[in-house]
């Protein structure tokens, strides 16, 4: 026991000295269709019918909930599950709606054809559902239905901690370790100056 708890000490040191990023496989989650941040210490997996949220703090894996094959998943403005149901439609002329997405009963409907691709609080951006047409992307408003064009949303943007998928499948947690630390240290600071002026 005292010694795995060295041996991470030890690790941890070398990271610090090296700056080496630290790589950290998560168990039983492969090939996700979706990866959503809930916060700093927790990642949604949508694998299949399942969503699984990881505590990275605790290394802990649980089912948290199911989805059907046409839903989309996406965190409400507490950062709860949200599911939106997503129907595709035959048209014969562009008055007629291509698409709907249902969220907490409430309808939403769009002639261009679009599936999402993010959704949080009131906003889902969506992008265009066929692969083989011209790509657009659109922000929709939950509460207004309003639909408007946006230039390609930034994806990928590799933050302090991020999540990667290799070519197997086999999904990884990648941190900078030098960067938490300092991070940490800024919270632990601002942690003891707000008891301070108590």
């Amino acid at each position: 026991m005292l010694t795995s708890r060295l041996l991470i000490v030890i690790s941890l040191v070398a990271e610090l000295i090296s700056g080496q990023l630290h790589r950290e496989l998560i168990p039983n989650i492969s090939s996700p269709q979706q990866v959503i941040w809930k916060d700093m210490d927790h990642v949604i997996f949508v694998k299949d019918a399942d969503i699984f949220e990881f505590d990275i703090i605790e290394k802990t894996l649980e089912n948290i909930g199911t989805r059907k094959p046409n839903e989309f998943v996406g965190l409400d403005g507490n950062g709860e599950i949200v599911l939106c149901g997503i129907e595709h439609f035959m048209i014969n002329s562009m008055d007629e709606f291509s698409t709907v997405f249902t969220i907490d009963g409430k309808e939403l409907k769009f002639f261009p054809t679009i599936r999402p691709i993010y959704l949080k609080g009131d906003i889902i951006i969506a992008m265009t559902a066929m692969d083989f047409l011209e790509q657009h992307y659109y922000e929709i408003s939950i509460s207004s239905g309003e639909l408007k064009e946006i230039e390609k949303p930034l994806v990928n943007v590799k933050k302090m901690l991020y999540i990667e998928e290799d070519i197997y499948g086999n999904v990884y947690l990648i941190y900078d370790t030098r960067k938490l630390f300092l991070y940490s240290i800024h919270i632990l600071k601002h942690q003891l100056d707000l008891i301070s002026q108590l």
